[in-house]
Formats: structure tokens, C-alpha cells, sequence
């Protein structure tokens, strides 16, 4: 049970240590954002952090760049990442607004409403 506990605790701090970076970078950009709720607040560092945290992993998966690196480009990509959030957050609502009308046009010719 304690060799459990311990290899827990050992792979919980290694996942903790790898989003510091990411969201370092978030906070950042968090204070640089002036008159936003706390929603967004947390909705943006949130997805500033797992966006950087995976296209951290995903570069040291394809490089072979020192953890250093890793973990700037990880600080870096949490910034922009939260920058973009609002926007990439319009352009979603807008597309899945279009949704049922794209639909009804599909599969609803004009001659068939009523």
C-alpha cells in the first residue's frame, strides 16, 4: 500500500510540474486582461493551459529539445492560446448557429416547406 501511495504521489507531482509552465504563461496574459468575469477568466486559463500542455507534449513526442525549451514553448503557447480563446469561442458559436439552417437547406428542399 505505501509503495502505491508513493508512486501516486510521484505521478501526480510530475503531471502538476509539467502544467506550471503552461500555466504560467496563461497567468500572464490574465493580467494583462482588464474587466473580465471570473468566468471568463477561468475559462480562458483553463484552456490556455491544456492547449499548451498538449502541444508541449506533443513537441517533445516529434523533438528532442531539452526540457528547458519544452517548457518555454509550453509558457509561450499558454499565452497565446488564452489570447485566442475568445475568439475561436465566437467563431464556434457562429458555426454551430448555422448549423439548422445548413441542415433544413440539405435535406428540406424549398419547394417541400411549408
Amino acid at each position: 500500500m505505501k509503495h502505491l501511495i508513493h508512486e501516486a504521489a510521484l505521478a501526480a507531482s510530475a503531471f502538476i510540474a509539467g502544467l506550471v509552465p503552461s500555466a504560467l504563461g496563461a497567468a500572464v496574459s490574465l493580467a494583462y486582461e482588464p474587466g473580465l468575469t471570473w468566468r471568463q477568466r477561468f475559462v480562458q486559463l483553463s484552456v490556455g493551459v491544456c492547449v499548451s500542455y498538449f502541444v508541449g507534449g506533443a513537441i517533445h513526442s516529434v523533438t528532442d529539445w531539452s526540457a528547458f525549451v519544452l517548457q518555454a514553448i509550453q509558457f509561450v503557447t499558454g499565452m497565446i492560446a488564452y489570447k485566442a480563446t475568445p475568439r475561436v469561442t465566437h467563431a464556434l458559436v457562429e458555426r454551430v448557429a448555422e448549423i439548422p439552417a445548413a441542415l433544413i437547406d440539405r435535406f428540406l428542399p424549398r419547394g417541400d416547406r411549408s
